[in-house]
Order: structure tokens, then sequence, then C-alpha cells
């Protein structure tokens, strides 16, 4: 552990982060270590490596330990700055939303290449990271953001005021009990899609700190899927498109058929690790 008789400057610290973590199996453990010094010390990551040389604090440096033995027990070292990066851009992120992940960004990628959007609604949203990017992208006219959880709705509400972005409508919506009385060019959605029966096996960092529904349906993971094709034509206009997230390669055929089975056409593309990683899905023509 970081030895109070020992004077840490900035670059000890972060080397020491990397070997300590990188032995803990921690991915990305010299990241995540210039990320805590960042936090601690209220630095841009370039600050760090423009003043290696400073010696930290008592006080600062009793912050770090304490984030790093978090850390240590396999809490997200998100959880423990409270922010996640999206494309680009901190998210105020809290135990009650999902930590936003890279491969979710597929999905602004995907909207990216979509003609101007009238209408666009993100099921599920969490931080808010899919609908306030699409936002400041200028991907789509007006945006509709829900999420079942009221305390994601209110940390979305922050990220939308904390980076400036406008023309979203967040509201607690319950998508499995009850319909849209309005329909959308495009619908997004990273639902819940780990199958209980292999929740056990997630990493630790997901497992026991993202909230329960945002990981699983608590059945086999396809729940939301089931109710996306069984209400395509009421959630979407003519020519409307959804484009969700979904879990893999195990998962791609289960996917495809529930949506064929109601004579809808699916495309499937992979994020930046070469996983299949989400699902566009139009009416048949």
């Amino acid at each position: 552990m970081i030895s109070e008789a020992k004077r840490w400057r900035i670059i000890d610290l972060i080397n020491w982060g990397e070997e300590h973590f990188t032995q803990k199996n921690i991915d990305n453990a010299r990241f995540e270590m210039e990320w805590f010094l960042c936090h601690v010390l209220n630095y841009k990551r370039i600050d760090l490596y423009i003043r290696f040389e400073d010696i930290l604090c008592e006080k600062d440096l009793f912050k770090l330990r304490k984030m790093v033995q978090r850390r240590l027990t396999g809490e997200p070292f998100q959880h423990i700055i409270s922010k996640g990066s999206f494309y680009g851009r901190d998210f105020i992120i809290d135990k009650n939303v999902l930590v936003p992940r890279p491969e979710t960004e597929i999905i602004i990628e995907r909207l990216k290449l979509k003609e101007k959007i009238n209408s666009l609604l993100d099921i599920g949203t969490g931080s808010g990271c899919i609908a306030i990017t699409a936002s400041l992208e200028g991907l789509a006219k007006n945006i509709f953001a829900t999420d079942i959880s009221p305390h994601a709705v209110k940390i979305a509400k922050k990220n939308m005021k904390f980076l400036k972005a406008d023309n979203i409508q967040f509201s607690v919506h319950d998508f499995l009990l009850s319909n849209f009385n309005t329909k959308f060019d495009v619908v997004v959605s990273n639902p819940p899609y780990i199958a209980i029966n292999q929740f056990n096996n997630l990493q630790i960092e997901v497992r026991d700190y993202d909230p329960l529904t945002a990981l699983t349906d608590n059945r086999d993971g396809l729940t939301f899927y089931r109710k996306f094709s069984n209400q395509f034509d009421k959630l979407l206009n003519p020519n409307g498109i959804l484009i969700l997230e979904f879990g893999g390669k195990e998962q791609k055929p289960h996917v495809e058929n529930i949506f064929s089975d109601n004579k809808l056409t699916t495309d499937f593309y992979k994020d930046l690790q070469n996983q299949w990683r989400v699902v566009e899905v139009r009416r048949c023509s």
C-alpha cells in the first residue's frame, strides 16, 4: 500500500499504481491510477505529466489511499470518481445507473449513418449517455429518453445540464408494462440482456455494482427483444428503425429469430473488439 513514510511524487504514484493494479489483474491499470490522481488533484491528465515531479501532501495521499482501497475490493473506478466516459465526454454516474461502456458507442456510429432523424427514442437511458451524445452530435431534431428508474432519470437530467445538451425530454417509463402514445423514426436501446443463469459469471465490477435492472431481465435475457418485436409497428413510423445492443455471438441467433418471426429484417454489426454487438431492425418491404 502507499506508505505514509515516503514522499510520493506524481510519477511515483502512477508507476506504483500501474504495477500494483496489474498484479491484482485490473485492466487499464495505469489509466485508472491517472484518473484517481486527476480526481484527487483536480487536474487534467496532461497536467500529471507536466507536473510529474510534484509531491502529494498528506491530505491528498489520504484521499488517494481510500480510492485505491475501494478499487481493490472490486468497485469500478468510475463509481469511485463518480464519472464515466462515453464518446469522448464525461458523464456523472452513481450506483443507480449502468457505467457507460465503449462498446455501446457503436449505436452512435450507426445513428451517424442515418439521414436527419426527426424523432429519436432512447429506452433504458440510464446516465443518458446515448440520448445526450445524439443531441450534442446533432443526430436528431427531437429526442425522448425513458428509464424505469426515477434515480436514473435524475442523473440523466443532471448530465444534460452538465454537458449543455438540449432538445431531450426525459421521463420515467416502464417499457415492459406500458406502451407509448406516439411513434418515432428511430428507437435505440441497450436493454438488460444478461440471462439470469449467467449472472454470477459476470465480472465483480459489473455483477456487484451495476444496477440489477440494467443488467438482467431475471429470465433468459431476451424479454426486451420480444417486446420490441411485438411492438415494432406501434413504436416506429413507416421506414422506422430499431437499433439495439445485445449480448454477442451466442445471443445473436436468438435475437434474429425473435424478429424474423414477425417478418422483420435484421442487420448485425460488430464493435471495436470485433464482437457482435448491435442489431438494426426494419420492417420488410
